[in-house]
């Protein structure tokens, strides 16, 4: 059965402009034929697979979903209620389409499977709606991972990630965070990563659709102030918007250049409630529905000949390098920016019983396992860096030490490390610093060295003195950069000093020579965002490599000291579904050997902070990353 008949609508198409906030000026309308669905819904959806349309999919509150070929004949249909929908093609399955959708009755989230070659549907799994009504849901592809956005009465957003082992389908929550009341719709720019969310009496709003990025907003405003019902999005960034009284389809995009916009009238007295896009490269397709007729409304936007015209590309998000994590600790007690530093502690006797030792610069310094688990906290204040040397020569002989900076009382935290693991807090000793900030330490001439700057770019350096049982710190130089510092390392074996300045770069300074000035060696930009912020050595086939934090991008970048400090590049790192561990972003400190860390570990650890820690939402913890995934990243840009 047919069920397209033919209808005609007037619209206009202005020329693409700057965005103002004034309503845009109209040129003369041109025809253009849409078609009308005899099919009673409330959305109809493009569903372009390979860059072709394969036919269109219809919601209704009253019959569930309908599959319609290209020319409108019904395929199949799945009985239901369903109030909104969204679909994305599955990741290295293109016969398969995934379908999120809102039951109007229940409110539940249903997860469906169209096989768009058969015509199948699948139902996969439903999630009650317990506290709250669905209000929004929306589908996004990142890196091959599908995820489902939807919204709920309270203004609270959920993101959850689709994972499939074999036939088993399960949503695992991802995040949350609120996005207020009066949310009618939603709808992402895989691209971008961008996801679009419109607040009826407001606009448009733009959210980071990436878990691990930046949870910040922007408001797209409209000049008419109609109440906004529906917005969907194309993978480049291209969004359509449609509006109570507002008889018009408005198209906006947000190019290097700037936000560009294209509004396309309607010639009858329409009420749009909802609008559906696709794109095949050369047509854009469009489904909107009129709720004053009741009609279902599909047409054809062609695009220009010059859409791929450079100066118009629209944003989209580098691929990078990408490994992940293999492990994670236990969270910090609290929500908060909390977790900031770890170390490596290596049991010579026993590698497997091997530790980590992270600071939570809210209470103090935290003992994990190799495989996260908390071992044994010491709340001894608000220590903010941490770094370990071992076989110091003290009164009770060799022991390995660890100190921290300790911002509660702007002093060096000193910690001895026995055989057995056990930190035992040995002292504390004073600085003359004003706002201690970020430390690290080194074995010189067989004495502890420890570098511990301000927050104003001042390093102090102290020897640190083992003679009796009170332990002393010997003030023995003092020096600056420019501006805020916090990450440093040193390679003892140089004796040099490596240092982070959060906003301009890395810096280098020879110890053996007394008042030797630092020198800057990596200047930030390009693939390197500030802040600087952890830094460690990882060595590999004889050669150093220093790993930093950059922390503006949620990246890590690798320079070869041994090859003029060249920067090999910067690597992320990604979502371990098959693990449940989240990426990692807005990384503060991090740790690196290349001795090995037990049988796990053969060439060695990578240990960082994670600024976000999610799958599901949860305080701030430490990622541990296998030596090797570092090692290939290197071997593969050097």
């Amino acid at each position: 059965m047919n069920l397209i008949r033919t209808a005609v609508l007037l619209t206009a198409a202005l020329s693409v402009t700057a965005c103002t906030l004034k309503a845009p000026h109209s040129k003369p309308a041109n025809v253009m034929n849409f078609n009308s669905v005899s099919l009673s819904g409330e959305s109809i959806h493009p569903l372009v697979v390979n860059n072709s349309l394969h036919g269109w999919l219809v919601t209704s509150e009253a019959s569930g979903l309908h599959w319609l070929d290209n020319q409108g004949n019904r395929i199949n249909e799945l009985p239901g209620h369903i109030a909104q929908a969204d679909w994305r093609v599955m990741p290295h399955n293109s016969k398969l389409s995934v379908i999120a959708a809102i039951d109007n009755n229940t409110s539940a989230l249903h997860l469906v499977t169209l096989n768009t070659q058969s015509g199948e549907f699948s139902q996969l799994l439903s999630i009650p709606s317990e506290i709250a009504d669905r209000e929004s849901v929306c589908l996004s592809v990142q890196q091959s991972e599908l995820y489902v956005f939807s919204s709920d009465a309270r203004g609270l957003m959920s993101q959850y990630l689709i994972s499939q082992n074999n036939d088993e389908w399960r949503l695992l929550p991802v995040r949350q965070f609120m996005v207020g009341p009066d949310i009618s719709s939603c709808s992402v720019a895989d691209d971008s990563q961008t996801l679009l969310i419109a607040e009826e009496a407001v606009g448009i709003w733009h959210y980071n659709a990436n878990p691990e990025g930046e949870n910040t907003r922007t408001l797209d405003y409209y000049a008419s102030a109609p109440e906004i019902e529906s917005v969907a999005a194309l993978n480049n960034g291209h969004y359509f918007t449609v509006a109570t009284d507002e008889p018009l389809i408005r198209e906006r995009a947000a190019y290097l250049k700037g936000y560009h916009h294209t509004d396309w009238p309607v010639a009858r007295q329409a009420e749009l409630k909802s609008v559906s896009v696709a794109a095949d490269g050369n047509s854009i397709y469009v489904g909107v529905f009129d709720e004053a007729a009741a009609e279902l409304l599909t047409t054809r936007i062609a695009l220009p000949p010059n859409n791929a015209d450079s100066s118009q590309q629209a944003l989209t998000q580098p691929e990078v390098y990408t490994i992940t994590a293999d492990a994670q600790t236990t969270p910090v007690n609290r929500y908060g920016d909390a977790a900031d530093d770890p170390a490596i502690w290596i049991n010579r006797q026993n590698p497997q019983t091997s530790l980590i030792l992270g600071t939570d610069k809210k209470y103090g310094l935290n003992v994990y396992s190799l495989d996260g688990t908390l071992q044994q906290s010491l709340a001894v204040g608000r220590v903010n860096n941490v770094d370990i040397r071992y076989q110091v020569e003290t009164a009770k002989g060799k022991q390995d030490i660890a100190v921290a900076s300790n911002r509660s009382s702007q002093t060096l935290s000193v910690f001895t490390i026995a055989s057995s693991g056990k930190l035992g807090h040995l002292a504390e000793l004073p600085t003359t610093l004003n706002d201690v900030y970020g430390l690290c330490t080194g074995l010189i001439n067989e004495q502890l060295n420890v570098f511990i700057n301000d927050t104003d770019g001042r390093y102090q350096r102290y020897i640190l003195h083992f003679d009796d049982a009170h332990p002393q710190a010997e003030l023995v130089e003092e020096f600056s950069l420019p501006s805020q510092p916090e990450g440093c390392v040193v390679d003892d074996n140089s004796a040099e000093l490596f240092m982070g300045e959060e906003a301009q770069g890395i810096w280098r300074k020879a110890l053996g020579a007394p008042q030797s000035a630092p020198e800057l060696i990596a200047r930030v930009g390009g693939d390197v965002a500030p802040d600087i912020e952890g830094m460690g050595l990882y060595t590999l086939d004889n050669q150093r490599y220093l790993v930093a934090s950059s922390q503006g991008n949620n990246r890590f970048a690798v320079y070869a000291l041994d090859n003029n400090n060249r920067l090999l590049g910067t690597f992320r790192i990604g979502l371990n579904q098959q693990a449940g561990i989240d990426g990692v972003s807005e990384t503060d400190g991090l740790e690196v050997t290349a001795l090995p860390v037990g049988d796990a570990y053969p060439a060695g650890l990578l240990v960082v902070q994670d600024g976000r820690n999610l799958l599901p939402s949860a305080p701030q913890n430490f990622k541990l990353i296998n030596g090797n995934k570092l090692a290939k990243f290197i071997r593969t840009l050097r």
